[in-house]
């Protein structure tokens, strides 16, 4: 177990947000009251000298707060009420003040941050073809070009779990999208996969670029759709 030096803002959504949530939908999914109780949003923000005051805080984050709880419905800023103040903010949410937060597995990836380096760590470890282990000076990076590479842009610099076919269960390799400024991308290298061996390397080239159209044409269909 270990202690954060964090206080938790917990926010329920109240009726108004949920009534503009459902008036975005035609057909489509419904927001009702009790799913919103059952994905409240649990918002970490600096531990205070003293006491914590909870109005001070929402005073500080009530802006970043209203946006992010806005885009969990729709990404789509431009469908999103304007002019947004504080009354406002006061009106669509209730907000409980966590003043100790504990982390029951430390040992676990906490932050997006730590999840990534993570997924690196095993990337750069086992060949993406038999899953032997590499050690730090062995195996080759093998790269691949993307036909729309601005698909993948909220990957960039992270793994990206493929999936070699659309089965449900299908076998999955781990890949990295490139940074568009590295080296490796501005050679054609969008996004890299490592290999223990010429062989692994060849079979990575037979099943990659088909599994990488496969999801360009499903993040394609995706962002028209959004």
């Amino acid at each position: 177990m270990s202690f954060l030096y964090r206080h938790g803002l917990l926010i329920s959504r109240k009726q108004p947000y949920i009534d503009w949530a459902n008036s975005l939908e035609e057909g489509g999914a419904v927001l009702s009251y009790d799913v919103s109780r059952a994905h409240r949003s649990l918002y970490l923000v600096p531990e205070a000298d003293g006491e914590p005051d909870l109005d001070s805080f929402i005073g500080e984050f009530w802006e970043d707060m209203f946006e992010n709880e806005l885009g969990a419905w729709m990404i789509a800023a431009e469908t999103w009420p304007e002019p947004r103040t504080r009354e406002m903010f006061d009106a669509w949410f209730d907000v409980e003040l966590n003043d100790s937060v504990f982390d029951l597995t430390p040992e676990e990836p906490l932050t997006q941050a730590d999840v990534d380096a993570d997924d690196f760590k095993q990337m750069m470890e086992r060949c993406a073809s038999c899953g032997l282990e590499i050690l730090e000076n062995d195996g080759r990076m093998v790269g691949f070009k993307l036909n729309n590479r601005a698909l993948y842009a909220p990957f960039e610099g992270r793994v990206l779990p493929l999936p070699l076919d659309d089965a449900q269960d299908a076998a999955v390799v781990l890949t990295l999208v490139t940074r568009q400024d590295s080296e490796a991308a501005k050679t054609g290298d969008d996004v890299v996969v490592r290999v223990c061996s010429s062989g692994c390397e060849k079979a990575m080239r037979s099943v990659v670029p088909k599994a990488l159209r496969r999801l360009t044409r499903e993040l394609n269909e995706h962002s028209s759709h959004a």
